[in-house]
């Protein structure tokens, strides 16, 4: 072989080698805060994907006959008012007429904050909660 061909061989493995580990390491984009709370009928625990806020969900589970329900945000994005709206989640498209509105919520904090306030809204009624954040996810 010519020395040009070896040349190219050796840049051409010099930049695979350099190029491939970028490609199969890439950076986590957001990262899980958990807090938990809970209403006289119900617990509840928020997921919030800090630093993609479209990743967040609200569980629930109701103390009187354990059922287990999923809320998700409506719009995926940081509102204005830093409210934002989570829907009750349904596989089969039922719709529900509750949901949870959680307030000073945005898509990336520089300090998580240790509480978090808002409302769960059910029959027309209003029902104030506050979620304190915990140290894992169960």
């Amino acid at each position: 072989m010519t020395t040009t061909k070896i040349s190219v061989i050796k840049t051409a493995m010099l930049l695979t080698f350099l190029i491939l580990p970028v490609l199969a390491f890439s950076q986590k984009a957001f990262e899980y805060e958990y807090y938990v709370g809970k209403t006289k009928d119900m617990s509840i625990k928020l997921s919030l994907a800090d630093g993609y806020i479209a990743a967040s969900e609200i569980r629930t589970v109701a103390f009187k006959n354990k059922k287990a329900s999923k809320f998700l945000t409506e719009t995926g994005y940081e509102q204005p008012n830093r409210k934002m709206k989570f829907y009750h989640y349904s596989p089969s498209q039922k719709e529900f007429p509750d949901y949870f509105i959680i307030e000073n919520i945005k898509d990336t904090y520089e300090v998580v904050p240790e509480k978090m306030a808002g409302k769960y809204y059910f029959n027309n009624k209003a029902i104030d909660f506050t979620l304190k954040k915990v140290k894992s996810s169960h």
